[in-house]
């Protein structure tokens, strides 16, 4: 197979009317953004006229869309061709793609006839991504890393819309000529590429409808425990998602009451704050819906509520807006005992000394690191430590797993194969457990520049 470089799409969850500002929501094909399988929903393959054409979708063991020309039969130019081909709801518009794709024309050039794939949208005559091996491309993209940078593309605003198109073919001056077999490709194409995710955003402008509303949080005068309420909503586009509480102009509960086995659940892996979901109408349509309110939540009194109902883009319309007055028992004072048992007396968080280098590295090269697990205690056979990496959201997450020697030294290597350029902080994790003397505790936090 040639030397690829890869190629991808994209810009790098009543009483009142609806919204009128119009929302926005991500849908993620083939994998998401941290490389969970996710569907090809909204996406159709076709192929042919011959059998040695394919369009083979292995998105759920891990895989791409396969849009392919087999190397076993000549292919007759404008007429042999694979293609995938995605179609959004009418009630959607795409506002933004990025695709992660890579290919190949291996199958060479003939008599006025080129291997080729091309990439297109609105129109499967708007290219705007093409590699023809009559033009000195042999491939593109990086097939060893599905998510890879270089398979990163945006998809231009000019070909944004109802449809996008990838597709690999035998294309000519006319008819009659042919492109030859493939010459050596690994998985026995002539032309291929493949979709290995993509992250579409689809605005709505349209949003919900509650009506119907009743149950004890719409009528009681006094509420207490959990207090349902009850309507019937419906949506145009993505459907009925979440139902959240208001109280006071702060929301002190979210609830998704239906989701629609699994499919209508915010998957989540932006960075805009926008939802993201599989599938392209992830939510009933129309919904009975029956969902408590937990009063206990809230003081005692009057209070100011809001119920609310949103679809997946973030459209929302009013379900309830009234004051209520919350009423719930107030336990008794709990008694004191006589004479209280001694506190245990807490252990000391173990301490840990950490060294990396270098502190510059390019992404796949490696950081070795080293330390010591201070205070002793430790079973001969060591310990074993947690490096961590810290995420955006400020948690930290683990990323390897260290075993320490007798005395507590221990040492590694990490390679930065997944992440992109930036910053990234780390430090070394020495969590507590039966005996082991200490509490958990970190080593200080060191940071790694990744060109």
């Amino acid at each position: 197979m040639a030397s690829v470089v890869a190629l991808g799409l994209g810009s790098a969850g009543f009483a009142a009317a609806p919204v009128a500002t119009a929302g926005e929501y991500h849908v993620y094909s083939c994998r998401t953004p941290s490389g969970e399988v996710a569907p090809a929903d909204g996406w159709t393959g076709s192929a042919g006229p011959t059998y040695d054409d394919y369009a083979t979708d292995t998105c759920a063991t891990g895989g791409a869309l396969e849009a392919a020309l087999g190397d076993v039969t000549q292919h007759e130019a404008d007429v042999d061709q694979a293609e995938w081909g995605l179609s959004v709801p009418t009630y959607e518009t795409v506002v933004g793609a990025t695709v992660w794709r890579a290919g190949d024309t291996d199958g060479g050039v003939g008599h006025d006839a080129t291997n080729e794939f091309v990439l297109a949208g609105p129109k499967e005559n708007e290219i705007f991504g093409d590699c023809s091996y009559e033009l000195g491309c042999m491939g593109l993209g990086d097939p060893a890393e599905p998510l890879a940078g270089v398979n990163r593309e945006s998809v231009p605003a000019a070909n944004l819309g109802a449809h996008l198109y990838l597709r690999a073919w035998c294309v000519g001056i006319g008819g009659g000529y042919e492109c030859p077999r493939g010459q050596g490709d690994a998985n026995g194409y002539a032309a291929v590429v493949y979709l290995y995710a993509a992250d579409v955003v689809l605005e709505q402008n349209e949003g919900p409808l509650a009506k119907e509303t009743s149950g004890p949080l719409a009528t009681e005068p006094m509420v207490q425990g959990t207090s349902d309420v009850t309507f019937n909503g419906s949506d145009p586009g993505a459907g009925v998602w979440e139902v959240t509480f208001q109280v006071d102009g702060k929301v002190v509960q979210s609830t998704v009451p239906d989701e629609n086995h699994g499919h209508c659940r915010d998957v989540g892996q932006t960075t805009d704050g926008l939802a993201a979901f599989d599938y392209l109408q992830p939510c009933p349509p129309v919904e009975s819906v029956d969902v408590g309110f937990n009063t206990t939540a809230i003081s005692n009194g009057e209070h100011h509520l809001v119920v609310s109902v949103l679809d997946p883009a973030g459209n929302s319309a009013t379900v309830l807006d009234r004051e209520i007055d919350v009423q719930n028992p107030v336990p008794a004072a709990a008694q004191v005992p006589a004479a209280a048992p001694a506190k245990p007396t807490a252990k000391r968080r173990a301490r840990l000394t950490l060294r990396v280098s270098p502190h510059i590295v390019r992404r796949r090269q490696r950081v070795y690191f080293s330390g010591r697990l201070l205070g002793g205690h430790i079973s001969k056979l060591g310990k074993l430590l947690v490096l961590e990496r810290r995420l955006r959201s400020g948690e930290w997450s683990g990323i390897a797993e260290i075993q320490t020697g007798a005395q507590g030294r221990f040492h590694g290597s990490y390679r930065f194969n997944f992440l992109g350029p930036g910053y990234y902080k780390l430090r070394v994790l020495a969590a507590a457990e039966r005996g082991y003397a200490f509490a958990t505790g970190w080593s200080r936090v060191v940071r790694v520049r990744v060109l």
